[in-house]
């Protein structure tokens, strides 16, 4: 509506105001009288910027849409996972794979300073932003599958020294749980609290694997497994809970 505002509003400039009722006798044109402005509602291609923008050298072409609304519905454990991150107004905070719902609990729970979301749908991407437009958004390259979705180094690194970090959606993500540390790593400040979890547990996990194996390229990381990525990264396990109804992993960085 801005672009389409924009233009209503020249219709109400003084040059543009509506002339007298003609006479009856003809009238000659004056050709030096500023010819008439046509107005369209349409709103200009330039201000119709697409929500998420697509990266340079992706034709759309190439971009493969998958469905991921299977995600959106919250689990009750939500605000512990939130919780879990312990977040302030200086919070500087990256969500991977987050739904909008998840933007939106995390917004309303406690405003930060900054909060990037990273995601390979496009379709999720703009459904942040057309909620949220404070967020920054950007297009994971890939996917899944282990082509490299999921790893922050799509996040261009202006955006850095995160101290909380919301692994949304590991399952869906197509890396170890050694490379999302390894690249987490690179962007966190000291003392940075990263949480992976599931807010619906293995059980749902189960059901998404057998709905949309697409999607779903792992299952979630046993303790044992987090802990060796962790010693190889500099972070340390701050809590660990797994079982039918909730998955939460906390992580300190001690770099």
């Amino acid at each position: 509506m801005a672009a389409a505002s924009t233009s209503l509003s020249l219709a109400f400039c003084p040059l543009f105001r509506p002339t007298p009722q003609p006479q009856f006798q003809p009238r000659h044109l004056d050709p030096k009288l500023p010819k008439p402005l046509r107005l369209s509602l349409a709103p200009a291609l330039s201000c119709a910027a697409p929500l998420a923008a697509v990266p340079d050298g992706v034709a759309i072409d190439d971009i493969i849409e998958k469905d991921w609304s299977f995600l959106n519905a919250a689990g009750s454990h939500l605000p512990r996972a939130l919780a879990a991150g312990a977040l302030s107004p200086a919070s500087r905070v990256l969500a991977v794979t987050p739904t909008p719902s998840f933007v939106s609990a995390l917004l309303s729970e406690s405003p930060c300073e900054l909060l990037v979301a990273a995601h390979e749908s496009l379709y999720v991407l703009g459904g942040i932003k057309e909620e949220h437009d404070q967020v920054r958004c950007f297009h994971l390259e890939g996917g899944g599958g282990g082509q490299g979705g999921g790893v922050v180094e799509a996040v261009p690194g202006r955006f850095d020294a995160f101290d909380v970090v919301f692994v949304c959606y590991f399952p869906g993500m197509g890396v170890s749980p050694a490379a999302l540390l390894r690249s987490l790593a690179k962007r966190c400040c000291k003392g940075a609290r990263v949480v992976i979890f599931l807010d619906q547990g293995r059980q749902s996990l189960a059901q998404h694997r057998r709905e949309n194996p697409d999607i779903v390229f792992a299952d979630l990381p046993s303790r044992s497994s987090l802990e060796k990525a962790a010693d190889g990264s500099k972070f340390e396990m701050a809590e660990f809970v797994d079982d039918s109804s909730l998955y939460l992993a906390v992580l300190l960085f001690q770099g």
